[in-house]
């Protein structure tokens, strides 16, 4: 009778154990269940407290491609076309100095004048020789003509005269060393040495920069530098709205070493020096023609690596993105190349759509359905 009453006892205690195991696995998945539940799904983006998901609709917008002018923008600004330290050759005191710094000087337009006692001497003394071997010429050609002097004395003549012809050249040249003069039309920008001052050869009078034509400097990357050529035109517009018009006169074949950026500069007129040196420009520069779309500006957006771009329908109504390539710049949108001739662009106040996604499009200009995404 104790053996069957064991046996009872024993089959009771693992009913117990297999009903309490099982009420735990129970309670267990239901915490679970509320738990999901409680947390939203997160591999979705959220818009309008609704989920993006496939077959969705998108409102689009249907663009067709122009034929059109294809715009490189970089940022630039003016520099000198040219500028030159004006240096003496000989040494002397700065006895006149007419030239006032930040006025426009023309070429030839004297700087500085250095003591000219000693040169002037010099070419005059010059001057008296010459005219004295031109009458020892004279004289001897006609005494060879009558036949009363020989050819050895003519040839004498005439070589002590071109001797003293040169001998003036001499003294000219070292006299217009001592008048330090404009090398081309410009503004003698700043005064390096005033009345009073003794220049040696090589001491600075001055500077002068050249500001008609002006230059536009700017930096292209290695990526847009091959899009570019020599005679291209170009468009600026300066920090203060002032604009020009300009022609790509150089493009840098190596790079700089510090930036990995190609130096490039534009040429452009500057009447009387209006555009001042170290002004700031954007320059847009025509790289040739090709289709490009014409969008509005909010339907720019930035993708995940943080680029500039357009959402578009692709093939089978996938969501893309394309990463845009301004060629161009008006008041009232920006025009972009890279995407097919016909594209349907994903309007704005679509944040909720997201590269990848499978929509149904909605063009902008029908009725949206209340499933259509809210920008809000």
């Amino acid at each position: 009778m104790s053996r069957w009453l064991t046996i009872i006892v024993g089959a009771i205690a693992l009913l117990g154990v297999y009903l309490g195991f099982r009420s735990m696995m129970q309670g267990r998945d239901a915490i679970a269940t509320v738990e999901a539940q409680a947390v939203p799904t997160l591999d979705k983006p959220v818009s309008g407290g609704r989920a993006a998901r496939d077959g969705m609709p998108v409102v689009v917008q249907r663009s067709v491609a122009e034929v059109r002018p294809l715009y490189l923008s970089l940022s630039g600004r003016s520099e000198a076309a040219r500028t030159a330290t004006v240096r003496s050759e000989a040494s002397g005191a700065i006895t006149s100095a007419p030239a006032r710094a930040g006025r426009p000087v023309r070429r030839g337009e004297l700087l500085c004048g250095l003591d000219v006692e000693g040169s002037g001497a010099r070419m005059r003394e010059a001057e008296s020789l010459l005219a004295a071997r031109e009458l020892d010429f004279r004289a001897a050609a006609e005494l060879t003509a009558k036949g009363w002097a020989s050819e050895a004395r003519l040839a004498s003549a005439r070589a002590n005269l071109e001797g003293a012809r040169a001998g003036l050249e001499v003294a000219k040249i070292e006299l217009s060393k001592t008048q330090l003069r404009a090398p081309f039309s410009g503004v003698f920008e700043k005064r390096l040495a005033d009345i009073g001052d003794f220049l040696t050869p090589g001491g600075a009078c001055g500077v002068v920069v050249e500001l008609d034509p002006m230059l536009v400097v700017a930096e292209a990357t290695d990526k847009t530098v091959g899009r570019l050529r020599t005679g291209a035109r170009a468009r600026l517009r300066l920090a203060d709205g002032t604009e020009a018009l300009g022609r790509v006169s150089y493009i840098a074949t190596t790079a700089d070493p510090a930036t990995r950026t190609y130096r490039v500069q534009i040429e452009m007129r500057n009447p009387g020096g209006a555009i001042p040196v170290g002004r700031v420009a954007d320059v847009r520069i025509q790289t040739g023609e090709g289709d490009a779309h014409k969008i509005a500006a909010e339907l720019l957006s930035l993708d995940d690596q943080g680029r500039i771009g357009v959402r578009y329908l692709d093939v089978g109504g996938v969501v893309s993105f394309l990463p845009a390539d301004i060629v161009d710049e008006t008041a009232d949108g920006v025009w972009i190349s890279g995407l097919p001739r016909e594209a349907l662009i994903v309007a704005a106040g679509q944040e909720a759509v997201r590269p990848g996604l499978r929509a149904n499009p909605v063009f902008a200009d029908d009725k949206v359905s209340d499933d259509a995404p809210s920008g809000n």
